[in-house]
């Protein structure tokens, strides 16, 4: 769709929108410690918001290359600085600050044009919704988007104790954060129980809102590849990082190539890449993995996955993962009929069951190599996981999600009805 064509889809929609009694149109600012360019959740919320006539800006970080402003169909991107990539705690700490200071000033300055009437909040960090004193104080709505628990993702990284003085603070600084906006959104039914029995914030101000495929980006491959008759591809695409199992990927890879002719793809960037990188020329995997070694955008992901065998999730067993984190990629998979290794764990078997994906035990390389070799030879149960798994989109409806979404954005109260997990 060309930049004209989408002005004037847009300008019809604003026009309907009064026509059916919606007002005009609401300017929204959609404001993220994230790259825009590879973020599906963020950008689902914003192609929602386009298509129904609605102005978005969106603060985000900056990749090397990127405009620091751009516009987009309704609005437009401010790249404001760029990510701190590494283990350091206190420079996490300070990108953080930096941010939230550019994005503070940012809305402090936009303020003397324009007033948002909602302004969408994208954690981690959970205090950076109060970056939008400025606009608050103007009558702008606020949502905080909790994308990830801070406090287990904090506990996964540095290995630290629930009961250690820095996850306390974190959990203060969620439940003060949700204090101070209208409502709460959530990946997945988890993280709204953590939400409302640890953090204490009214079940009626959490919604769950599952990081579900937009049909526009996910509906049509241009391009799709012929699938190979010599080789099983396995396909791995995101952040590259440790707690997310890439080691371990890796390392079944090498054990299964031993046995049947498997070749890895792997698409993604991430501070755990040069250790990947390492591990994949001392495991002799330079000829059968395959790095991107960049992050790349949503749209792509259709063309880069159609065509492999199976998708291929290494997530470890901890706090953050096994509990609070359901995988992004595994709900692209399988909307995109892809067959899925995945590991057994917590949030994972809330929502798929044994018939649906090819579970292994967490962290167990000869268990996932074993799976590997054993669904090559059965291309038949491949077929039967993917088309198991698609009934997963009959429970979770992409559509009625996105029209939740809507209500929540246009309700003066910025609260919608709680709605059960099923409708998710």
């Amino acid at each position: 769709m060309s930049f004209a064509t989408s002005n004037l889809t847009w300008r019809l929609n604003r026009k309907q929108n009064a026509a059916t009694g919606c007002g005009d149109y609401m300017k929204i600012c959609m404001l993220a410690y994230a790259h825009y360019l590879n973020d599906a959740r963020i950008k689902s919320y914003v192609q929602t918001l386009e298509d129904h006539g609605h102005q978005v800006d969106i603060v985000v970080l900056r990749s090397e290359g990127e405009a620091a402003v751009e516009p987009q169909r309704t609005g437009t991107i401010f790249r404001v600085m760029k990510k701190y990539q590494g283990h350091r705690k206190l420079m996490y700490a300070w990108a953080y600050l930096e941010f939230f200071l550019r994005a503070f000033f940012f809305l402090l300055r936009r303020s003397f044009s324009v007033r948002y009437d909602v302004i969408h909040v994208n954690n981690m960090p959970n205090a950076l919704v109060f970056a939008t004193l400025p606009q608050r104080l103007l009558g702008a709505r606020l949502f905080l988007d909790v994308h990830d628990l801070m406090t287990a993702n904090y506990m996964a990284k540095f290995n630290a104790a629930e009961s250690a003085l820095p996850v306390r603070i974190l959990r203060f600084e969620q439940k003060l954060s949700a204090m101070f906006v209208d409502h709460v959104l959530c990946a997945d039914a988890n993280q709204r129980d953590y939400l409302v029995e640890s953090c204490g914030i009214a079940p009626r101000k959490v919604s769950v809102f599952l990081n579900l495929p937009n049909t526009e980006i996910f509906g049509a491959v241009r391009e799709v590849k012929a699938k190979s008759t010599e080789k099983f591809r396995l396909v791995y695409h995101g952040t590259i990082a440790h707690r997310l199992g890439i080691d371990l990927i890796l390392r079944a890879v090498a054990k299964a190539s031993e046995r049947v002719p498997v070749e890895m793809w792997i698409y993604g960037s991430g501070d755990f890449m040069p250790e990947a990188l390492a591990l994949a020329k001392e495991l002799n995997l330079e000829a059968k993995v395959h790095f991107s070694r960049k992050f790349f955008p949503v749209e792509q992901i259709p063309e880069i996955v159609s065509g492999m065998d199976m998708g291929f999730i290494g997530n470890r067993r901890n706090l953050a993962c096994d509990r609070y984190m359901l995988p992004v990629k595994l709900l692209e998979y399988v909307y995109l009929h892809i067959p899925v290794i995945v590991p057994r764990l917590q949030v994972i078997s809330r929502y798929f069951d044994d018939s649906m994906v090819r579970f292994y035990e967490p962290e167990n390389v000869d268990a996932m190599a074993d799976a590997i070799v054993t669904l090559y030879h059965d291309p038949e149960a491949r077929e039967r996981y993917a088309s198991a798994a698609k009934t997963f989109y009959q429970t979770y409806n992409i559509q009625a999600q996105a029209n939740r979404y809507l209500e929540l954005v246009t309700s003066s109260q910025g609260i919608v009805s709680t709605v059960s997990e099923k409708s998710a």
